[in-house]
């Protein structure tokens, strides 16, 4: 080989390798743009799977918001009723207890009356069997009181 061959060659070589370097580049060229296009594509995918989380999560949101106010103004108007409720078992169970002392005085009132009329119908009774001055000279003398008039009859 000659100097001018053998650069010849060498430049041949080069120019081999050079195009399979180059021919091996254009592959991962259009691999890396595939790659990047894929890498796009997967973003876009990624965005719109988030986009579509986001508007779930905010109606989601949407529907939770309301159920716990409802649940919430429905709590407060069950205490509101239990409060007015319970004011309202109070307020029954005073009038019962001052209707039920007033019962309980009539009772004693009327008891009294009672012994009262039984009392002076034994006492009427016992006249009309029995002479009345007898009858005022025994109870003056504290022989016999009212009450043992009564079952003399």
């Amino acid at each position: 080989f000659t100097s001018t061959n053998a650069t010849e060659d060498y430049a041949a070589v080069n120019k081999v390798v050079l195009y399979k370097e180059l021919d091996e580049d254009k592959p991962s060229e259009e691999s890396s743009e595939d790659t990047i296009r894929s890498l796009k594509e997967s973003e876009e995918q990624t965005t719109e799977t988030l986009q579509a989380i986001r508007l779930k999560l905010a109606e989601t949101e949407a529907r939770v918001v309301p159920a716990e106010e409802e649940r919430e103004a429905a709590s407060k108007a069950l205490i509101e009723m239990e409060s007015h409720s319970s004011a309202q078992i109070e307020e029954l169970q005073a009038q019962q207890s001052a209707a039920v002392a007033a019962l309980e005085e009539k009772k004693r009132e009327l008891a009294s009356e009672v012994l009262t009329l039984k009392t002076v119908h034994c006492i009427r009774s016992w006249i009309n069997f029995h002479n009345p001055v007898h009858m005022y000279w025994i109870i003056s003398k504290g022989k016999i009181n009212s009450a043992k008039i009564c079952h003399l009859q």
